[in-house]
């Protein structure tokens, strides 16, 4: 009997876990159009609907995309330029997780990096520097 209550507290635990969010987004940061790493792995694992141990593979998956944009002349290392300009760019995402998978070895499928980088924009548009 003992045994039988214990397992039924375990399930229980898990079960109730399920419902807590592994992260949570400032909603404040809405429009601020700052780029803040955690914050976009978070709300990636969160519209995606992962776990927590996911959380650190997108974060992965982020910083293979910020290393390739480096590499590619997209982005700069000065974040006060004094020669902002808006750019209409477009990136590759096939190119993008191709990069990640050889180049920065990121241990995620093709698939998954293009759903996490399809999700990105979604993130870009919630701190307002992507306007569709």
């Amino acid at each position: 009997m003992k045994n039988k209550f214990g397992i039924l507290l375990i399930i229980l635990s898990l079960n109730s876990c399920k419902n807590e969010p592994i992260c949570s987004v400032n909603e404040n940061n809405a429009g601020k159009e700052i780029f803040d790493l955690d914050e976009a792995s978070c709300f990636i694992a969160l519209k995606l609907d992962k776990k927590a141990s996911d959380l650190n593979l997108i974060r992965d998956a982020l910083v293979a995309e910020e290393n390739y944009m480096n590499k590619i002349g997209l982005t700069s290392n000065n974040p006060n330029s004094e020669n902002e300009t808006e750019l209409d760019i477009e990136l590759d995402i096939n190119r993008l997780a191709e990069y990640a998978l050889n180049e920065e070895k990121v241990d995620l499928t093709k698939d998954y990096l293009l759903e996490i980088y399809d999700t990105e924009i979604e993130y870009l548009k919630f701190i307002g520097v992507v306007i569709e």
